[in-house]
């Protein structure tokens, strides 16, 4: 029998993301509820589960606006992928009970950080007559084309049951060096065949 045990024992934490570099190195992404919602990475072992602690750094905590509608400033989500060198971490920001729950990002060249948010945060927020839309994933679907998948409140008056939506995402060049993500707020609903 397997021993199960939190990976982390002296914190509470929440939403764990594996991403592991094109060099293979492993990282996991989570949150640490401590005074706010703030995202963490850490390097693992090649177990996949044990964390090199030595390697714990903070990424980000709320600091925009858009993050703190809620009574706690929250962070939180992470998720993330690599477009042409650069990291980019989708989030969450806002208390998912909220209304004004949404999607953001932030991106680095070094998977340490520095971290830097998007001024476009938040990229998704109150799509279509969505309420809560938020926490979710990237994905490449069988055709190469980025996906997200969240999820949103039942209805404008219940959070619960969530529901789940997807939503085309994009890498979209400006006059800047790093491409900017957007996530489109037309949505589908997933089906099972």
């Amino acid at each position: 029998q397997v021993e199960k045990v939190p990976m982390l024992l002296d914190m509470h934490t929440i939403d764990s993301s594996l991403f592991i570099d094109d060099d293979g190195s492993p990282y996991i992404f989570y949150v640490h509820i401590k005074n706010g919602f703030h995202i963490k990475m850490a390097e693992l072992e090649s177990d996949l589960i044990t964390i090199k602690k030595s390697t714990i750094k903070t990424c980000f905590t709320p600091r925009q606006k858009w993050e703190s509608l809620s009574k706690t400033k929250v962070n939180e989500g992470p998720s993330v992928i690599k477009h042409k060198g650069i990291y980019y971490i989708l989030y969450s920001g806002n208390g998912y009970t909220n209304h004004r729950y949404g999607i953001g990002y932030a991106t680095a060249t070094n998977i340490r950080g520095p971290w830097k948010k998007s001024d476009s945060n938040p990229i998704l927020q109150l799509p279509g007559e969505l309420v809560g839309a938020g926490h979710g994933a990237p994905f490449y679907d069988k055709k190469g084309r980025l996906h997200y998948v969240f999820h949103a409140h039942y209805s404008h008056d219940r959070v619960h049951p969530r529901c789940m939506y997807i939503s085309r995402a994009a890498f979209k060049r400006g006059d800047k060096k790093v491409e900017e993500l957007v996530i489109s707020d037309k949505y589908f609903t997933p089906k099972t065949k």
